[in-house]
C-alpha cells in the first residue's frame, strides 16, 4: 500500500469538480470527434489523409489534457523544472489508447510533497483517458535502478491518494508495480537525467527513446536538447546494431502479448531505421524528430525515392489505422493489448469479435497483412542503405 497525502495540495471537492470537469469536456470533445470522421465505421475512415487528419487533431485533444493538468497543479512543484514528453505521441507513432510518457526533472531537493503532486498529476491524466496508473511512464522509471521495490507482490498493489474528506484508491496493471513505483520514487535530478541517456549509447540500447522529445516547460539553467545532440554526436549508438528482418504468422491459437509484440516491434524498427539516418544522412536539422518529418522530407525522399516514401506512408498509417481497431475492441472487451497480456484466444473468436465490432470478415487477415507489409517496406529501406552507404 502506498498512501499520498495530496492535503496540502488541493481539497476533495475542488479536485472532484476540477477533474470531473476536465475529464466530461474530453469525452464531449472525443465524441465528437469520433463521429465527425466515423471512427466506428471502418470504411469510412480507412483513406490515408482522412486518418492522419483525425489522428492530429485526437492527438490534439490528448496533449491538451495533458497541459490543464500539469497547469493545475505546476505551482506545487520547485520554480525551476524542466518538463517534457517523449515517446509516441511525440513520435506522431501514436495510437488512439497510446500511453502517456512525461518526465519532470528538477535539481531542488525532492519533497513527499513533490511525489504526492506528480502522483495527482499522472492519476490525473490517467483518469481522464480511462487507462490504469501504469500508462503512463517517466524517465526516471529506468534510472538509476532502485531494487527496493524488487520483492513486492500484487498484495501491495494499492495507491491512495488521501485528501481532506475522502480519499481515492487505485492500482497499476499485472507486473508493473515497482516500474510504476520507481517512477514516482526515484530521484529527479537533472545529472541523473543525463546519466540515464548516456547510459542508452554505453550499452547500445532503445535507440526508439533518444530521438523525439516536446518540451513542456524548461525554466532551468540546463540546455537539455543541446546536451542529447552532444551525446548522439559523441556516440554511435548503432555501433553493435545489426538489422534482421521479420515475418509474422498468426496461428489458430494466439496470445495477445504476440499480437502487441508484433506491432510494437515493427514500428520500433521503423524508427531505428529513420534514426539511423540522422548522422549518415544528416536529413533533419533539430534534435527532436517525428514521423511526419520523415515522409515531407526531401533529403529522405530524395535518398529512398518519392514511390518507397509513400509506400512507406502508406504502410504505416495502414498499420497504425488496425492497431487501433483491434486495440479499440479489446478495450471494450476488458482485454489490454498489452505484451503483459498472456491471455490466448483462437483466431476464429478474435475475427468473431472483430466482424461483430465492425461487419468485415476475417480481419486478423487484414492485420497480419498490415504488419507484414510495413515490415517488407522497412526491409526494403534497410536493402537501399547497405547499397548506398
Amino acid at each position: 500500500m502506498y498512501i499520498f497525502d495530496c492535503t496540502p495540495i488541493i481539497g476533495y471537492e475542488d479536485y472532484n469538480k476540477f477533474i470531473s470537469s476536465v475529464k466530461e469536456s474530453f469525452k464531449n470533445k472525443k465524441a465528437k470527434l469520433f463521429d465527425d470522421y466515423n471512427i466506428n465505421d471502418i470504411s469510412s475512415t480507412s483513406s490515408q489523409s482522412h486518418y492522419f487528419e483525425f489522428r492530429t487533431k485526437y492527438r490534439a485533444l490528448r496533449q491538451d489534457v495533458i497541459r490543464t493538468v500539469i497547469k493545475k497543479f505546476r505551482h506545487l512543484l520547485p520554480k525551476e523544472c524542466l518538463i517534457y514528453e517523449f515517446g509516441s505521441l511525440t513520435k506522431f507513432t501514436d495510437r488512439i489508447e497510446s500511453d502517456t510518457d512525461l518526465t519532470i526533472c528538477y535539481d531542488s531537493p525532492k519533497k513527499e510533497l513533490f511525489e504526492c503532486v506528480e502522483e495527482i498529476i499522472n492519476y490525473s491524466i490517467t483518469y481522464v483517458f480511462e487507462q490504469s496508473i501504469d500508462h503512463i511512464h517517466g524517465k526516471f522509471q529506468h534510472y538509476p535502478m532502485m531494487h527496493e521495490f524488487d520483492s513486492l507482490t500484487e498484495s501491495d498493489n494499492l495507491y491512495i491518494l488521501n485528501f481532506d474528506k475522502a480519499s481515492i484508491e487505485f492500482k497499476c496493471g499485472p507486473e508493473t508495480l515497482s516500474e510504476n513505483l520507481m517512477n514516482i520514487k526515484n530521484v529527479r535530478d537533472y545529472n541523473s537525467l543525463i546519466k540515464g541517456y548516456e547510459e542508452k549509447y554505453i550499452y547500445n540500447c532503445n535507440i526508439d527513446c533518444l530521438y523525439s522529445i516536446q518540451i513542456l516547460e524548461n525554466s532551468t539553467n540546463h540546455n537539455f536538447l543541446r546536451d542529447l545532440a552532444e551525446l548522439e554526436r559523441d556516440n554511435n549508438i548503432f555501433a553493435n546494431y545489426s538489422y534482421s528482418p521479420e515475418q509474422y504468422t498468426f496461428g489458430q491459437r494466439l496470445e495477445i502479448s504476440y499480437i502487441k509484440k508484433a506491432f510494437k516491434t515493427t514500428i520500433v524498427q521503423l524508427y531505428i531505421m529513420i534514426s539511423y539516418l540522422r548522422k549518415k544522412i544528416k536529413w533533419l536539422e533539430s534534435y527532436s524528430m517525428t514521423i511526419e518529418d520523415v515522409f515531407n522530407s526531401e533529403v529522405l525522399m530524395s535518398f529512398f525515392g518519392e514511390a518507397y516514401i509513400t509506400r512507406l506512408r502508406t504502410s504505416f498509417i495502414t498499420m497504425l489505422f488496425y492497431w487501433d481497431k483491434i486495440e479499440l475492441l479489446l478495450k471494450k472487451n476488458n482485454i489490454l493489448l498489452s505484451t503483459r497480456c498472456h491471455k490466448i484466444f483462437s483466431k476464429h473468436q478474435l475475427n468473431d469479435m472483430l466482424f461483430h465490432e465492425y461487419h468485415l470478415e476475417n480481419m486478423m487477415d487484414d492485420i497480419l497483412l498490415a504488419i507484414n507489409t510495413l515490415n517488407d517496406v522497412v526491409t526494403e529501406g534497410w536493402s537501399s542503405i547497405n547499397q548506398k552507404l
